[in-house]
């Protein structure tokens, strides 16, 4: 039976052509693999995350076309988590969502290091070895390539960043955990420059069409502008002058008092995300529970679109194409089509706290907190997923690991998943 699997097999491989009359029959070998790159880079460029997952698995040939060289591929990834709590640890523990696979990353470049969030495929790093202050990275664990902040006091509980860091005017932006201040650094800036606002502190912010937008609990929305943030701290006399306490006054604000109407007007047990999702600025409003007793459970999200013209929270019930992904400095929307997936219409969550002025390193004493309090932790999880406007979800609540804080979404990129993970 063997040899004649052989020969069919070869058979499928040929191309047939007659000759002007007929008479002739001609076969031709036809190898796949030895298409022309350039042919392949177009067929796969048509194709979702999942599709081309699937392809790369082939041949070898057809694998390596997926490459960082490749720009159509470099924004294309695979949703995935890291897992807390192995800072003391050179590989961190991360799972890909679309195919549930487990892996071990080698991170010798974070060992001691927290993960503080991610903006697509770099990590944001924290070392608090010095007392009262932290030293902050940026590390993309897939090039190798590391980019050292400078170290600041230990009281800010979110940072954000324009765009990727080797992209043109480059801004970090910190929030500060008790007060409203920010701070910002550029490349080449020697500190992080300080700016004091007036008001309550800000509980999230992000990046989105060109501005640092930042919330506050009292539903104010501030408006940065990057452009004149870059400008300010970037100028020759700024950089020379710069201090830990100086400030930056020629940055472009602007100051929104954004209505929203909600089923809980207060914000007390509520947990809410700023996303950018299809040009579009969302806040996403986690509840948790009030119950006596209950820690880390959540009920239900809120999903609001912001409309600019009015500077008001307009209530969405459904997602459309996309699906998000929440967490700690590192929110972020993706397109269904483009992944090639069914999650239409889904919210993914990690086990964060209530309370977003935290981070992981003020939080030792959450290990073994169940045990010593005598409470039951099994069945809570890291992760979870919410349907938005699923009919069932008031009967939703997600239970989160009491003992562990929560993992960090990050994007695993396509070429390189597809060349460490797919064997032939």
């Amino acid at each position: 039976m063997e040899p004649r699997r052989k020969k069919n097999r070869k058979q499928k491989q040929q191309k047939r052509h007659y000759n002007g009359n007929n008479s002739k029959l001609i076969s031709v070998n036809v190898n796949w693999a030895e298409l022309p790159r350039v042919v392949l880079e177009i067929i796969f460029e048509g194709l979702s995350v999942v599709d081309c997952i699937s392809v790369s698995n082939v041949c070898k040939p057809w694998r390596n076309v997926f490459s960082p060289d490749v720009s159509c591929w470099k924004g294309s990834g695979i949703p995935s988590l890291i897992m807390s709590g192995q800072h003391r640890r050179e590989k961190r523990t991360c799972i890909s969502m679309m195919e549930k696979r487990a892996w071990e990353m080698e991170l010798p470049e974070a060992h001691k290091k927290y993960c503080w969030g991610s903006f697509q495929d770099w990590l944001i790093l924290v070392d608090d070895s010095v007392y009262l202050s932290v030293e902050i990275s940026l590390l993309n664990p897939f090039t190798r390539s590391t980019i050292n902040l400078p170290r600041t006091w230990d009281d800010y509980h979110k940072i954000v960043l324009s765009g990727l860091p080797y992209q043109k005017n480059f801004v970090c932006m910190l929030l500060h955990n008790e007060r409203r201040e920010i701070a910002f650094w550029v490349p080449g800036a020697q500190s992080w420059n300080k700016f004091k606002l007036v008001g309550e502190p800000f509980e999230d912010a992000i990046f989105y069409n060109g501005s640092f937008y930042l919330l506050s609990k009292d539903d104010e929305v501030c408006q940065l502008d990057a452009a004149s943030i870059f400008a300010a701290i970037s100028g020759d006399n700024a950089l020379a002058d710069a201090s830990a306490d100086s400030s930056v006054p020629e940055i472009k604000i602007q100051s929104h008092k954004v209505s929203i109407v909600s089923e809980n007007p207060t914000n007390d047990n509520v947990m809410r995300y700023l996303v950018e999702s299809r040009g579009e600025l969302l806040l996403v409003c986690r509840f948790f529970s009030t119950s006596p007793g209950a820690i880390l459970e959540t009920r239900k999200f809120e999903v609001y679109v912001l409309d600019i013209g009015e500077m008001s929270w307009k209530k969405v019930e459904h997602l459309r194409d996309r699906v998000l992904f929440l967490g700690k400095c590192c929110s972020r929307s993706f397109s269904v089509k483009e992944l090639g997936v069914p999650m239409t219409n889904r919210i993914y969550f990690s086990n964060d706290n209530v309370a977003p002025w935290w981070n992981e390193w003020d939080s030792g004493y959450l290990q073994g907190m169940s045990s010593r309090m005598r409470l039951d932790n099994s069945g809570r999880k890291h992760w979870g997923i919410f349907w938005l406007g699923n009919k069932d979800n008031h009967n939703f609540c997600f239970r989160g690991d009491r003992d562990n804080w929560g993992p960090i979404w990050f994007t695993a990129p396509l070429w390189w998943y597809c060349n460490n993970f797919l064997t032939y």
